[in-house]
């Protein structure tokens, strides 16, 4: 795991020296789709930087970005929370210059936090006790993964697909992503 800590640094440092202050911008999503097999939503921020153009196609990088995944009856049963970096890549623009298409990849940390076991009462007639089943929310900690696909409008809004893939919980997240950059 250290050498695996040393290798993002590194990637990370390089990738910074090669890139200027003011290809810099921020990045806000929102997300739909299905969160561990159930209908759910998300979002997301993150710091994006221009790396390299080449042939017209550019590089990028996503400093970090935090994301936040539940289903729809969140927090009931399961939450996501993801801080992650990567690499993003944008086509070379078309149709009047106004779209690009892009891909990512990007991996970091995720934490999943759901309840453990049943909730809810029973009553114990003999005592005529209720008693409350635990409904404590637990955290699980592991890798996560992000790819995604798209199209970008006016290098401002975006429209694309996410797979997300976490081990906590080896849940994965599907979603369709609505994004703006500013």
């Amino acid at each position: 795991m250290k050498a695996v800590k040393l290798l993002f640094a590194a990637l990370a440092m390089t990738f910074a020296m090669n890139a200027s202050a003011e290809d810099g911008h921020f990045t806000l999503d929102v997300k739909f789709g299905g969160v561990a097999g159930a209908g759910g939503f998300g979002a997301g921020f993150g710091y994006q930087k221009n790396i390299k153009e080449f042939n017209n196609w550019n590089l990028a990088w996503d400093v970090v970005s935090v994301d936040y995944a539940a289903p729809f009856n969140s927090p009931a049963d399961f939450d996501l929370l993801a801080v992650r970096t990567g690499l993003r890549l944008f086509t070379p623009t078309f149709w009047n210059d106004n779209f690009r298409v892009y891909t990512n990849l990007a991996p970091g940390y995720s934490c999943g936090i759901w309840r453990e076991g049943n909730i809810g009462a029973w009553y114990d007639p003999t005592t005529g006790a209720v008693i409350v089943v635990d409904d404590s929310m637990k955290a699980h900690h592991g890798f996560g993964l992000s790819f995604g696909v798209g199209i970008q409008f006016k290098e401002k809004f975006s429209l694309g697909y996410t797979l997300q893939y976490e081990t906590a919980g080896k849940t994965k997240c599907h979603f369709a992503t609505f994004g703006w950059t500013f």
